[in-house]
């Protein structure tokens, strides 16, 4: 068979190889076979060189994994070696309290430790279980919830590479500049070296600095930059890692090797530790960071954060050579995730905090839906924009939900919910500390509800409503 454009449905390109544009080819690859109604080619473009992604793991909870299993992945990545969940396992966490030298607060657990200053700011680090005697416990905490998994990063995008059908094809070096509509109602993308490729549907996948976003709301007359541009939270994650086996030669019984935390964040990865270690500024949330994204620093930075933590945390973040520190930004609730025949998935759409380990969940969900919209034999090219208007009524709503409590759980972690004060916060009551540690508590539970395939019924439901009219 010639590959002619008369034997394509449409044509999808997809800025961005990152999660949510592999993940959506891949979705497009697997349920465009299964309907036999019409290919869809695909072009991948991709600003970097390679196929590539920053940061080790990725938090997937029981929604996104039900997603993934039902493209193999379970069978993956037990053949690399990495764990995954069993059906009805749960995940349980203990909160306990500890006070330590100074009188500061330290909250911790089997899989999180979090501390406070006496100015009631947070100052982490991750930490394993503390070695050392704790003085006395506050708030038990158990979470009986289903997950998360963390998965690594390059794995993942490896996985989703190998599910994408020769329809699809991935571009690199090939960086989004803008768009244009044109008069036919195909979109033209424009690329930084000046080429110009035509597409039925423009899928913005480029992250948080989205070049199709800023293109998008600049198009329809929303020049405001709460838009165009993320927002600084005031957090700056410092991120690293360790080979497991170096580590574990060093430190034999150290827990960072089999448990996964949160506040410090340190997780077993395969064969690696990644950890992350946050420090946040309140005050400086919504205010212009005029640094750089990115940048090295030397782990004695990072040490200077902890000091007068216990002994299992200083050898955890010693034991790396230097950081990352990552300036952490949001992207701001959008009015709309589509225009036309664009649209927005995963951090362009909603790139949010780390606090619930959800961002990268949550491009995968976006994925699913759309590339089941998009194959399914009732869409077609002169219905397109009212499909993609049903993936906006589908997505906007939850996603913008799943990033306000991500943010909230930051303040609880960070001692800084406006509904959880201290009376004195050198020397917090216990029925303080029991509140928050119960609100932690059922901030998780909603990541144990819902199915994605009752999603889809839903959706599908919607499509024929759609296509009957």
């Amino acid at each position: 068979m010639s590959d002619t454009k008369s034997e394509y449905k449409f044509r999808v390109v997809i800025a961005g190889c990152g999660i949510g544009g592999l993940a959506l080819a891949a979705f497009i690859s697997r349920f465009t076979k299964e309907n036999s109604d019409g290919r869809i080619t695909v072009d991948i473009y991709e600003a970097k060189p390679e196929v590539s992604t920053i940061g080790a793991g990725v938090a997937i909870w029981k929604r996104s994994w039900q997603v993934l299993q039902d493209l193999g992945f379970e069978a993956e990545f037990i053949k690399k070696g990495f764990k995954v969940p069993k059906d009805g396992e749960c995940n349980s966490e203990s909160l306990r309290v500890t006070i330590l030298k100074a009188y500061s607060v330290c909250f911790d657990q089997p899989v999180a430790q979090f501390f406070a200053s006496p100015t009631n700011r947070l100052k982490v680090t991750i930490s394993t279980a503390m070695s050392v005697p704790l003085i006395f416990h506050y708030a038990l905490l158990s979470l009986q919830i289903d997950g998360p998994v963390g998965l690594h990063r390059p794995t993942l995008l490896e996985i989703f590479e190998s599910k994408l059908s020769a329809d699809c094809k991935i571009h690199t070096s090939k960086r989004l500049e803008r768009y244009e509509v044109s008069n036919n109602g195909s979109v033209n993308v424009v690329f930084s070296d000046d080429s110009v490729v035509a597409a039925d549907i423009l899928v913005g996948a480029d992250g948080i600095h989205s070049a199709t976003r800023g293109t998008m709301f600049k198009s329809i007359g929303q020049r405001d930059e709460r838009y165009l541009r993320p927002t600084f939270t005031g957090t700056i994650a410092y991120r690293s890692g360790i080979p497991k086996d170096k580590f574990v030669a060093a430190f034999p019984n150290h827990s960072a090797a089999e448990k996964a935390q949160v506040h410090i964040v340190s997780q077993p990865l395969g064969p690696w530790i990644d950890i992350t270690c946050y420090n946040s500024e309140p005050e400086l949330e919504g205010k212009l960071y005029d640094g750089p994204m990115v940048k090295e620093v030397a782990t004695k930075d990072v040490v200077g954060l902890c000091e007068d933590w216990e002994p299992d945390l200083l050898s955890l973040i010693k034991s790396v050579e230097s950081y990352n520190a990552w300036a952490i930004h949001v992207v701001n609730p959008l009015p709309r995730y589509v225009s036309g025949v664009v649209v927005l998935i995963g951090d362009a759409a909603h790139a949010m905090t780390p606090y619930q380990g959800i961002g990268g969940g949550q491009a995968i969900e976006d994925a699913h839906i759309l590339g089941r919209i998009l194959s399914h034999t009732l869409t077609r090219k002169d219905n397109i924009s009212s499909i993609l208007k049903l993936y906006e009524a589908l997505r906007l709503s939850p996603t913008q939900e799943a990033a306000k409590k991500s943010r909230n759980n930051g303040l609880l972690y960070q001692f800084n919910h406006p509904d959880f004060p201290f009376s004195d916060p050198n020397h917090p009551q216990r029925d303080e500390l029991e509140a928050i540690g119960n609100a932690i508590g059922r901030s998780f539970g909603w990541l144990a509800d819902g199915d994605a395939e009752a999603d889809w019924v839903e959706a599908e439901a919607k499509l024929k409503e759609i296509a009957d009219h």
